[in-house]
């Protein structure tokens, strides 16, 4: 006799038999997504790791490129030592997870290295020199390993059995100071004052010139910056000053060692103030092609004059590391107090005092400085002007020689 099942059981049978299924393919998917969940979460530590080593970097290279290099007294070793302390400092102000990164300073198996990119790699690489003296390279590890102790903790442990996963991120930060010009982008003006410091003097009859009061450590060492505190000290600090006079209004503009220019401001100065305060724009070096050159000549229009609001913008800017030009080459123009100037060079400088004197002229008294800037542009990323003739000879001239600048460098992040 046939057996009649009733539909209700029939379908309960169906939903028991499909339950295994379901159970095994939801176990798939769950496995799948905790995989996914711990790459993510690995990912994620992995980015967190090199923004921590690309901040340390970036430090210990800054701290590295101070003033400290300009001082008789400099000491590469001990500059490296407090570069990496830096380092570790700033480590330790990023979190992987809720762990802060720490960086290892002292010892062989130290986390933060300085040296130099050479040639001599297989295919054409570069290869690494360690070494504290003229570094142009520093080198940082971040970490979370095993053997460290602090491991990056997974998302979900128990599906591969593995709890923790290790993960180390490797950056460099080189700093270059062979540069061919400054470039000021939209937002970036170039942080350089409207004005030249005489250069030298070829009669050797003036003895108030950055080669002689600078270069030869002629000048007087009685101020220093602290940077803490934001505040100029009457204490020498080893680094030189220089005196820059501005001539008296209706006097020879070429008695003054310090000459105002003409970045498309009209020698105004409303104008002269607002790019002493801001910096150059790209409108300002419009004649330029917005390229402010490291070392080679231009022809500029000069003022001898200080005047009484152009002190206040200068007194304004005590403290703050700026770029400014070189001068040798003066001669007077039929407008009073105008010079047309040859300059040639940049250098940087920090203002410590604004002194008025008679004639609505001043005297500025300023010190070198090293900074970093990213409107310069390295020799070796400049596109140097096609000359059109497409000679052999060109292909064959000698190469353009850059001289290393001691007071400015270029950062950035290159590995």
């Amino acid at each position: 006799m046939k057996s009649i099942v009733p539909h209700q059981l029939k379908d309960a049978r169906r939903r028991g038999s499909l339950m295994p299924a379901i159970a095994f393919a939801l176990l798939v998917v769950g496995a799948a997504s905790a995989l996914v969940m711990n790459k993510l979460w690995l990912e994620a530590a992995e980015v967190e790791l090199q923004t921590a080593a690309e901040a340390s970097a970036l430090a210990a290279a800054g701290a590295y490129l101070s003033d400290d290099m300009l001082r008789p007294s400099f000491d590469a070793d001990d500059a490296v030592y407090k570069a990496k302390v830096r380092a570790a400092e700033v480590a330790y102000l990023n979190r992987v997870g809720t762990h802060r990164v720490e960086l290892v300073v002292d010892g062989d198996d130290t986390d933060i290295v300085f040296g130099r990119r050479v040639p001599g790699g297989a295919g054409g690489e570069t290869t690494f020199l360690l070494t504290n003296e003229n570094p142009t390279v520093v080198e940082v590890r971040t970490r979370r390993t095993r053997e460290q102790g602090n491991p990056i903790t997974l998302f979900y442990p128990g599906v591969t059995g593995v709890s923790t996963a290790d993960a180390t991120m490797i950056v460099e930060a080189a700093f270059n100071n062979e540069i061919d010009h400054f470039a000021a982008a939209p937002a970036r003006p170039i942080p350089a004052l409207p004005l030249a410091i005489l250069a030298s003097d070829p009669t050797e009859t003036r003895a108030d010139t950055w080669a002689a009061m600078i270069e030869g450590r002629l000048g007087a060492d009685q101020y220093s910056y602290d940077e803490v505190n934001h505040v100029v000290i009457e204490q020498p600090d080893g680094i030189p000053e220089m005196v820059l006079q501005s001539a008296p209004l209706k006097q020879d503009p070429l008695l003054s060692n310090v000459q105002l220019l003409d970045f498309n401001n009209d020698l105004r100065e409303e104008k002269i103030n607002g790019q002493i305060r801001n910096g150059l724009t790209q409108d300002d070096l419009h004649f330029l092609n917005n390229r402010l050159p490291a070392h080679s000549p231009i022809e500029m229009t000069g003022l001898g004059n200080v005047t009484t609001p152009v002190q206040l913008a200068l007194e304004s800017q005590i403290g703050q590391q700026r770029l400014c030009l070189l001068y040798n080459a003066a001669e007077p123009m039929t407008v009073p107090g105008w010079t047309t100037l040859q300059c040639q060079g940049v250098v940087a400088v920090r203002i410590l005092k604004v002194l008025p004197a008679d004639g609505e002229s001043a005297t500025i008294i300023l010190q070198p400085t090293v900074m970093t800037t990213k409107t310069a542009v390295p020799a070796e990323f400049a596109q140097l002007p096609a000359t059109g003739l497409g000679t052999m000879a060109d292909e064959v001239s000698e190469p353009v020689l850059y001289p290393p600048n001691p007071y400015v460098y270029k950062l950035y992040i290159s590995r």
